[in-house]
């Protein structure tokens, strides 16, 4: 299984790219606290290569990680383990993707993929289930509850800035 989101964010690259590879920071626009009802916290720094979120469920069992494995200046990347259909570990990847449109407008591609722990025939049904599961979830955290497609919003307010509309495209 993979997709893609885009959003366009009103901050130059350099501030989305520390935002999004700064655990902390990533944790408090994050869609997947509120949706799972797992609480997250942070294993490491935060911010070095080996940190990652720790997701777990009410009775305190961890059901997860998200792992940072790469920065560099126009990439982020971080490895999943969490458990997927009848408990089995899926590892999905997650890359995030940033291109400057303006000195101050960053493109983010969230790039997702995964494959899911099952025989063939079932794991296409799994991962279309999955998928769309997944693409929703982060399509209405990152524009209320629009369904998915390519995204143009601003989400200045999340990096510390005031709120401005993003232009149409």
């Amino acid at each position: 299984m993979r997709w893609t989101e885009s959003i366009d964010i009103g901050r130059p690259l350099p501030q989305v790219q520390r935002a999004i590879a700064d655990e902390h920071q990533l944790m408090q626009w994050s869609a997947w606290p509120a949706a799972t009802g797992y609480t997250c916290s942070v294993d490491g720094d935060g911010t070095s290569i080996g940190s990652a979120i720790v997701f777990r469920n009410s009775a305190g069992v961890e059901q997860g990680r998200q792992q940072l494995t790469s920065v560099a200046p126009q990439r982020v990347e971080y490895r999943l383990r969490n458990r997927g259909p009848a408990g089995r570990d899926m590892t999905p990847e997650v890359d995030f993707r940033l291109e400057e449109l303006t000195p101050g407008t960053t493109r983010v591609h969230l790039d997702f993929r995964n494959q899911v722990p099952l025989p063939p025939p079932l794991r296409q049904l799994a991962g279309l289930v999955i998928g769309r599961k997944v693409q929703a979830l982060v399509s209405r955290r990152s524009r209320g509850t629009e369904p998915t497609g390519h995204m143009h919003v601003v989400k200045s307010t999340e990096l510390g800035a005031d709120p401005s509309p993003p232009p149409d495209t």
